[in-house]
C-alpha cells in the first residue's frame, strides 16, 4: 500500500515548533531540536545536513552572511543567502 504525504499547514507547522520547545506529555522541550526543524522546513534540506552545519559553514559575504554546504546524498553544492 502507497502511502501519499500532505503538507502541513502554517498553523500544525507553528505547533509542532512550539510543542518542541515547551515540551509535552512526557517529555521536556528542547530548543535544539525546535531549531533544526526550523532550519529544515526553511532551507528545504534533509536533516542529516542540518546536522553537519558547522559555525565555518557561514561565510562574510561583503555585508551579508551566506551558507555554503554540499549536500551529503547528493553532493550538490547549496547556497544559501
Amino acid at each position: 500500500m502507497n502511502k501519499k504525504t500532505v503538507a502541513l499547514t502554517t498553523e500544525q507547522y507553528k505547533e509542532i515548533i512550539q510543542t518542541m520547545r515547551e515540551g509535552g506529555c512526557g517529555f521536556r522541550g528542547n530548543n535544539r531540536i525546535a531549531t533544526a526543524l526550523v532550519l529544515e522546513a526553511n532551507l528545504g534540506i534533509r536533516i542529516s545536513d542540518i546536522l553537519n552545519l558547522r559555525l565555518s559553514d557561514i561565510l562574510l559575504d561583503g555585508d551579508r552572511y551566506r551558507l555554503e554546504i554540499t549536500e551529503q546524498k547528493t553532493k550538490k553544492q547549496r547556497v544559501f543567502k
